[in-house]
């Protein structure tokens, strides 16, 4: 994979490799365009909530890790958004935290990686990734939003998400390979949908 960003962003190993290319965040931002808030849980490096203060009007991110949360700030300066977001370290799977967030769109992108191997060979179901992306959505949902995107693994189909309700799939392919994939679960989906996006990275 080429540049995955346009800017020397500040980022830990891991939250490097794991990150949303920026172009494929920019993408996701674009097809949110509708809505004017948004949170995100697992924001790591910061890039999609970068992209989406790009075109909203106020985004607000969340990590567990302390030093992630200092550097996505720090980046967020970079690409001029800093005053467009709010950083938050904290736990995504406590209520009490989420009750007091606000937002129209929730992007959820937990860690898919299987513990103890290799960070390409990725979990087969909704409670292996960490945190269990099943607790996030049903909190998330329950607190803040009912629509709500998430970032998955190309081991996830509709069989897996199927439990969470209909969604429409977006694969991430490059190279000629899905890389990931987006669930979108918005108001207006009824029926599952599937979608290529090839991206020149």
């Amino acid at each position: 994979m080429k540049q995955k960003f346009s800017k020397n962003i500040i980022a830990d190993e891991d939250a490097y490799y794991m990150s949303c290319p920026e172009k494929v965040a920019e993408h996701l931002a674009k097809q949110l365009s509708q809505f004017k808030t948004a949170v995100e849980l697992c924001t790591a490096v910061g890039i999609t909530a970068i992209q989406l203060a790009k075109i909203m009007e106020k985004v607000i991110a969340v990590d567990k890790d302390d030093t992630r949360i200092v550097n996505a700030k720090k980046n967020a300066k970079l690409y001029a958004v800093e005053n467009k977001i709010e950083f938050i370290a904290g736990n995504v799977l406590d209520k009490n935290l989420l009750k007091n967030l606000s937002a129209e769109i929730a992007v959820l992108d937990p860690d898919w990686s299987v513990t103890g191997t290799e960070k390409s060979v990725h979990v087969t179901t909704l409670d292996d990734t960490q945190p269990s992306l099943r607790k996030m959505f049903e909190l998330t949902k329950k607190y803040i939003t009912p629509n709500i995107v998430i970032r998955i693994p190309n081991t996830f189909t509709f069989e897996t998400l199927s439990v969470l309700g209909p969604c429409k799939i977006e694969n991430i392919i490059w190279g000629g390979k899905t890389k990931f994939k987006f669930a979108y679960y918005l108001n207006n989906i009824k029926n599952n949908d599937e979608a290529n996006f090839s991206f020149d990275l």
